[in-house]
């Protein structure tokens, strides 16, 4: 029987319930039609013009990402605007597009679980927001196995993040163990982390004035950038979603979509 766009969504419905979603948020369904049958699909962070000639020329039928396509609401879909055209190229090529943000981030098997697995943390918790039936929560707090330098868990984290360098803040000698994590952009989860013990916080796009707020608290920061802690997500979806659907192709984008580098 052919697999469905709809087979897809009630599997990733199952991943990452719409219900764990923030209030302010839009998941599911961006641009496309139920009922129509998939046989490729193309997983990413974010849909941008990279992305979509990477799923134009794989002839994908669908796109699955972590970030929204569309998230603010829209008066006009013309080709005035990248949006506009975004959206018109997708639709000229019967690309779909499916979104599980937040949902994502609070769920068992989302961006937070996934980098705190890749952190080998454990006896992990939740944050904040936590629907224990679900094992779900905004953020995770877990122990490493040992005590280690700050310095040394910073070369860790370049490790698991496959980059070479990062900004921190706090003192390199200082001893760290208990981990507190919130992938994207997670300051707002700092005081929780504090709160539940965290030694260090790793999250990302974290401001000036949020590492005074580190240092009054004694807490180590570590900003993994926005991108690099959620994109570790993308093969976990792809791998879930190959191994539910046998009969489709699962291709994880190879668009680095940072969009803040240092140099």
């Amino acid at each position: 029987m052919p697999v469905k766009i709809n087979d897809i969504i009630d599997s990733m419905e199952k991943y990452a319930p719409h219900y764990l979603a923030e209030d302010w948020d839009n998941v599911g369904l961006m641009i496309g039609e139920r009922d129509r049958e998939v046989s490729r699909i193309l997983v990413a962070l974010d849909v941008n013009d990279q992305v979509i000639d990477e799923a134009v020329d794989s002839k994908a039928d669908l796109i699955i990402t972590h970030h929204p396509f569309i998230f603010k609401s829209i008066k006009s879909v013309t080709d005035e605007s990248p949006l506009g055209r975004r959206i018109i190229k997708l639709i000229r090529n019967n690309i779909s597009v499916f979104s599980a943000h937040t949902n994502l981030d609070a769920s068992e098997g989302g961006t937070n679980a996934t980098l705190a697995k890749l952190l080998k943390l454990e006896n992990i918790q939740g944050l904040a927001d936590i629907i224990e039936e679900e094992n779900a929560a905004m953020g995770r707090i877990g122990n490493l196995k040992e005590t280690v330098t700050f310095e040394d868990f910073v070369a860790k984290v370049k490790t698991v993040l496959g980059v070479e360098n990062l900004s921190v803040c706090g003192d390199l000698t200082t001893s760290v163990r208990r981990v507190g994590i919130c992938t994207g952009k997670g300051a707002s989860y700092m005081q929780a982390a504090a709160d539940m013990g965290a030694d260090v916080f790793i999250t990302g796009d974290f401001g000036y004035h949020e590492g005074q707020t580190a240092a009054d608290l004694g807490l180590c920061v570590i900003d993994g950038t926005h991108y690099l802690t959620e994109v570790i997500v993308v093969p976990v979806i792809a791998g879930y979603i190959a191994d539910k659907f046998k009969e489709v192709e699962v291709i994880c984008s190879e668009v680095d979509g940072q969009t803040l580098k240092i140099v």
